[in-house]
């Protein structure tokens, strides 16, 4: 395509007479309620496949938690474990709110 050298326009630019009257722009008005019906389409779209993902996401961990904690060897030796941390915490934890208490109500 060499360019044309009064105005720089490619050949492309050139339409003959057998091409016919050339169409009007498609689309130059854009409807605003095909755009609005567009939009609200796909955002709930985006967050019906979100949803779905969390529920999937969310029943897969539960089932991996329940496999992980429930059906291993290791299962009872770790919940022993946690089982002597919780209670250690716990005592500790059961006598600083008595003393909180007892501090503000001599004050």
């Amino acid at each position: 395509m060499s360019a044309d050298g009064h105005n720089g326009h490619d050949q492309w630019h050139q339409h003959s007479a057998e091409e016919g009257v050339p169409q009007e722009e498609h689309t130059a008005q854009a409807s605003a309620k095909a755009l609005g019906l567009t939009f609200i389409g796909m955002t709930l779209g985006v967050l019906i496949v979100i949803g779905v993902l969390v529920v999937y996401f969310q029943n897969y961990m539960s089932n991996y938690r329940s496999m992980i904690n429930e059906n291993t060897e290791g299962a009872a030796a770790a919940s022993a474990y946690r089982e002597a941390e919780l209670a250690s915490i716990k005592e500790p934890v059961e006598g600083a709110v008595e003393d909180i208490i007892a501090e503000y109500t001599n004050n």
